[in-house]
Protein backbone atom coordinates (compact mmCIF):
# COMPACT_ATOMS: atom_id res chain seq x y z
CA UNK A 1 0.00 0.00 0.00
CA UNK A 2 1.52 3.34 -0.75
CA UNK A 3 1.19 5.98 1.62
CA UNK A 4 0.68 9.95 0.78
CA UNK A 5 3.72 12.21 0.64
CA UNK A 6 1.66 14.99 2.81
CA UNK A 7 -1.56 13.94 4.80
CA UNK A 8 -3.69 17.29 5.72
CA UNK A 9 -6.23 16.80 8.36
CA UNK A 10 -9.64 18.39 6.78
CA UNK A 11 -11.87 19.83 9.01
CA UNK A 12 -15.51 18.84 9.80
CA UNK A 13 -17.78 20.69 7.33
CA UNK A 14 -19.00 24.19 9.46
CA UNK A 15 -22.54 23.82 11.09
CA UNK A 16 -25.01 26.09 10.30
CA UNK A 17 -25.63 28.61 13.63
CA UNK A 18 -29.09 29.77 13.96
CA UNK A 19 -28.80 32.63 15.97
CA UNK A 20 -26.84 35.94 14.47
CA UNK A 21 -24.02 37.44 16.88
CA UNK A 22 -24.08 41.09 17.34
CA UNK A 23 -20.52 41.01 18.47
CA UNK A 24 -17.84 43.54 17.10
CA UNK A 25 -14.39 43.00 17.89
CA UNK A 26 -11.74 46.09 17.58
CA UNK A 27 -8.42 45.15 17.38
CA UNK A 28 -6.07 47.45 19.60
CA UNK A 29 -3.53 48.54 17.06
CA UNK A 30 0.40 48.45 18.51
CA UNK A 31 2.24 51.01 20.04
CA UNK A 32 5.12 51.69 17.07
CA UNK A 33 8.21 50.84 18.42
CA UNK A 34 9.89 53.82 18.10
CA UNK A 35 7.95 55.70 21.07
CA UNK A 36 8.43 52.98 22.84
CA UNK A 37 12.42 52.76 22.49
CA UNK A 38 11.90 56.68 23.00
CA UNK A 39 10.53 56.21 26.48
CA UNK A 40 12.46 53.92 27.56
CA UNK A 41 15.69 55.97 26.63
CA UNK A 42 13.99 59.22 28.63
CA UNK A 43 12.82 57.23 31.55
CA UNK A 44 16.87 56.24 32.38
CA UNK A 45 17.92 57.76 35.14
CA UNK A 46 20.68 61.11 34.91
CA UNK A 47 22.41 63.39 35.97
CA UNK A 48 19.73 66.01 35.15
CA UNK A 49 16.28 65.90 34.64
CA UNK A 50 15.63 65.58 30.96
CA UNK A 51 12.76 68.24 29.87
CA UNK A 52 10.73 66.61 26.89
CA UNK A 53 8.32 67.95 24.75
CA UNK A 54 5.38 65.09 24.09
CA UNK A 55 2.46 65.77 21.36
CA UNK A 56 0.02 64.15 21.71
CA UNK A 57 -2.57 62.17 19.19
CA UNK A 58 -5.87 64.03 20.35
CA UNK A 59 -3.51 67.79 19.52
CA UNK A 60 -2.35 68.61 23.02
CA UNK A 61 1.01 68.78 24.41
CA UNK A 62 2.86 68.09 27.99
CA UNK A 63 6.16 69.30 28.83
CA UNK A 64 7.58 67.58 31.44
CA UNK A 65 9.67 64.79 32.42
CA UNK A 66 9.33 60.70 32.12
CA UNK A 67 9.17 59.35 35.75
CA UNK A 68 8.51 55.33 35.14
CA UNK A 69 7.16 53.76 32.54
CA UNK A 70 5.15 50.74 33.33
CA UNK A 71 4.14 48.37 30.33
CA UNK A 72 2.54 50.66 27.72
CA UNK A 73 1.73 53.23 30.89
CA UNK A 74 3.54 56.77 31.12
CA UNK A 75 4.08 58.63 34.47
CA UNK A 76 4.59 61.96 33.15
CA UNK A 77 5.73 64.94 35.57
CA UNK A 78 4.68 68.01 33.97
CA UNK A 79 4.25 71.14 36.09
CA UNK A 80 4.45 69.78 39.69
CA UNK A 81 1.31 67.01 39.26
CA UNK A 82 1.52 63.80 37.99
CA UNK A 83 0.24 62.16 35.25
CA UNK A 84 -0.40 58.53 34.25
CA UNK A 85 -0.41 58.57 30.44
CA UNK A 86 -1.33 55.77 27.90
CA UNK A 87 1.98 55.40 25.36
CA UNK A 88 -0.46 55.11 22.04
CA UNK A 89 -1.59 58.92 22.74
CA UNK A 90 1.64 59.83 22.32
CA UNK A 91 2.42 61.12 18.99
CA UNK A 92 5.76 62.30 19.09
CA UNK A 93 8.32 62.97 21.48
CA UNK A 94 11.60 65.83 21.37
CA UNK A 95 13.96 67.18 23.50
CA UNK A 96 13.03 70.95 25.02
Amino acid sequence: MEYPLLYIHTPPPARQIDDESTSIYVRKEPVPSLIIHQLRYFARPTNKERQLYLQLKNGEHLIGTIVKVKGEEVLIRALEQEIWLAAESIAYITAK
